[in-house]
């Protein structure tokens, strides 16, 4: 019998089951058409749930709504977030929340992403292909679960109210999928890179804009903000509602705030447009965030600084893509000229102003029938001003790159010209004399007459001493007596 500590050789109970818990187990995977499947009616069911929450709190703020009616509303609230209109009591809305569209894009972005993990992956070749069955399967459950919702709460309605879930639905999956799957564009990725880092760049300054002409519109119209905001009396679970319901359409006024910034003007229904020259007020109904519109009339002159940021984002569109040409264009020894970097700075602004203009679609749109009718920026002046403004500065600053650039060439060379010119004294070691021959033996060509005529008449005066023949073979391995 043993007694006392075991012995070391032996692994204890404790130990080995520590080792089987540390061992990693491989996450359950289901076919692709499976988990897309999945992916999109938990994405579908995230998103409902989310807007279902909200109107929760208003059932109990007011408990006196009906569970059918709270139900209806959520749904209508989350086909609103994908483009599709929505009825209530007396007003069409179809301005998109894009704060709420952005958070569902970003539940479904990761949905999809775990969707790739529990999926058997496939061959190195077959990614693309995964991935457009995988979005495509995706799409078609996420386009019915849209399509029978819509139908639920509103029958009757047309079917050209699901362009923007369409959209939706196809550009989610891609964007999730391909994600999860790590693919990459076999052709044209470093050119894909190099234009979309360059326009978000100039899209960055814009929507950073946009945020700080919100944020000075909201310090400056505080007191009348907060006005309406007692006015309406929602209590305390009421006003964290009203914030919350604005909050889902700030990213609307960061973008109508940008178009304000570049002088295209907001429309806030009939009667309604502010502009950093001229301001009109209408009848506007008791929101508080519309408590932060300026005075009617004409605009203090400062305001007018505001039209710099079209011309910044041009520049910061252009220099991030010319950049990035020069870059490339030098390390493949072909230099653009002045005129290329001009041209390619302006297509540059240009995209960067169609572009935010393009953001502009789903962040306008109607808010009632009445006076809430076509709010967000002046389509058409912002068609005008944004390309027009972002390209001209784009090509100003893409001829300024490139005119550097073709002079930081030159400067090389003619100083390789100066070193090429520079007298071979100055590498002679200090106090020795110039040297007079080539390394091949052979006279330079700046001795004259009078100095070779002595040496060849020693050399023959020699040559006769030694009775050698008159054709005589200089033997450049001994030293002359010059030399000696």
């Amino acid at each position: 019998m043993k007694f006392g500590r075991a012995h070391r050789s032996q692994t204890s109970a404790r130990v080995r089951h520590l080792e089987a818990v540390s061992q990693e187990h491989e996450p359950w995977q289901l076919p692709w058409h499976v988990t897309s499947a999945l992916a999109a009616l938990v994405t579908a069911g995230a998103g409902w749930i989310l807007v279902a929450a909200y109107g929760i709190l208003g059932w109990i703020s007011v408990p006196q709504l009906r569970a059918a009616a709270v139900l209806a509303f959520s749904t209508k609230g989350w086909l609103l977030a994908h483009g599709i209109s929505a009825t209530l009591p007396g007003a069409q809305v179809t301005i998109m929340p894009l704060g709420l569209t952005a958070i569902i894009l970003v539940i479904g972005v990761g949905v999809c992403h775990q969707a790739v993990i529990h999926t058997r992956p496939p061959a190195a070749d077959e990614i693309g292909g995964r991935l457009l069955r995988m979005a495509g399967v995706f799409a078609v459950i996420y386009v019915i679960a849209l399509t029978g919702a819509r139908q639920v709460v509103e029958s009757g309605s047309g079917a050209s109210t699901l362009v923007g879930g369409l959209i939706f639905a196809c550009a989610l999956p891609l964007a999730g999928f391909a994600r999860g799957l790590e693919w990459r564009p076999t052709r044209g990725v470093g050119w894909i890179r190099t234009i979309g880092l360059s326009l978000a760049a100039g899209l960055l300054v814009m929507i950073a804009t946009g945020a700080a002409v919100v944020i000075a519109a909201l310090i400056i119209g505080r007191a009348q903000v907060m006005m309406i905001h007692e006015s309406l009396m929602p209590g305390g679970l009421g006003g964290v509602m009203l914030i919350l319901g604005q909050l889902a359409w700030l990213p609307n006024l960061i973008l109508w705030g940008g178009a304000w910034a570049v002088g295209a003007g907001i429309q806030f229904g009939l009667g309604t447009v502010i502009s950093p020259a001229q301001s009109t007020l209408g009848l506007l109904p008791s929101i508080p965030f519309l408590g932060a519109m300026p005075q009617a009339g004409p605009m203090p002159r400062g305001y007018l600084l505001w039209l710099i940021s079209g011309v910044l984002a041009g520049v910061v569109t252009a220099w991030a893509l010319v950049k990035q040409l020069l870059a490339r264009s030098s390390a493949q020894s072909r230099p653009l000229g002045v005129d290329l970097t001009a041209i390619f700075g302006a297509l540059a602004g240009i995209g960067c102003g169609l572009v935010f203009t393009l953001l502009q679609l789903p962040a306008g749109g109607d808010l009632g029938s009445v006076r809430l009718t076509s709010l967000g920026a002046k389509m058409t002046t912002l068609l005008v001003l944004a390309p027009s403004t972002m390209g001209l500065a784009g090509m100003v600053t893409g001829a300024v790159l490139g005119w550097r650039a073709m002079k930081a060439d030159e400067q090389p060379a003619s100083s390789d010209i100066a070193t090429d010119d520079s007298p071979k004294q100055a590498l002679e070691p200090a106090g020795s004399e110039p040297t007079t021959q080539t390394e091949s033996g052979a006279d330079d060509e700046s001795w004259s007459d009078e100095d070779t005529a002595p040496l060849a008449r020693e050399f023959l005066d020699d040559a006769d001493e030694a009775d050698v023949p008159t054709t005589v073979v200089e033997d450049r391995s001994k030293p002359s007596k010059r030399d000696r």
